[in-house]
């Protein structure tokens, strides 16, 4: 029988394994930071910072439902159905704050250099979120098929994100729009593999950010092991 103050501890070290602490407040650094912006230039401009912002917490917390799982002794696979089908779909949205760099620009009322430091806080953490959930995402994948067949998830997931994220910023795709228009989705996502020639920026851009995640992914991997020895 758990008492309170164990539970307390339990729930503490569960959340601190999942990096909470430091993404809570990485997050709320941004609110403010945001917050801040409005008051000086009474403008709710680049709001939807904040919303995307918002989208990189699903697959966060899609990954912390696994984690949780993970602890239980009597989870099957088919518990980690729902959570890890919501994870994929939301997943680019982490990793696609990196690209709203594309909307900094001098504007009226606060100096560039407040909303580069806005920018780069949001891109940091949408960052980190991605890094956190796909750690746990591989390691669901490592206890079901094995060490190998999760750094094969790991670099097709990659490779998605990219595709995820040419989808997002130039065609305008929301992750919910694969459910709502799954072929015309396909479509979009297909023809530049089919006619490369025609479409060489698209698969720069896609190659290009599939290989920032992959690199920040194994350094934080690194790091995580460095502090485990």
């Amino acid at each position: 029988m758990f008492t309170r103050s164990s539970l307390l501890s339990r729930a503490h070290f569960f959340f601190k394994q999942q990096l909470m602490y430091p993404l809570l407040l990485s997050s709320l650094l941004a609110l403010a930071i945001f917050g801040g912006r409005v008051y000086l230039s009474r403008s709710a401009l680049h709001l939807f910072l904040m919303w995307n912002l918002f989208l990189a917490w699903v697959p966060y917390l899609c990954s912390v439902w696994v984690a949780y799982l993970l602890l239980r002794e009597r989870a099957h696979w088919w518990n980690f159905v729902v959570p890890s089908a919501l994870w994929l779909l939301f997943f680019p949205n982490a990793a696609y704050l990196v690209t709203d760099f594309v909307n900094l620009d001098e504007k009226v009322g606060v100096p560039l250099w407040y909303d580069a430091v806005l920018f780069f806080v949001c891109a940091w953490t949408g960052l980190l979120l991605a890094l956190v959930s796909l750690n746990t995402m591989q390691t669901l994948v490592k206890k079901f098929v094995g060490g190998a067949a999760s750094w094969i998830f790991v670099f097709g997931i990659v490779g998605l994100t990219g595709v995820g994220l040419y989808l997002g910023r130039f065609l305008r795709w929301n992750s919910w729009d694969v459910v709502l228009h799954p072929y015309r989705i396909l479509h979009d996502a297909l023809t530049p593999v089919l006619h490369p020639l025609s479409h060489a920026q698209i698969l720069g851009f896609t190659f290009m950010f599939a290989a920032f995640l992959l690199v920040t992914y194994l350094t934080f991997v690194s790091v995580q092991q460095r502090e485990r020895t």
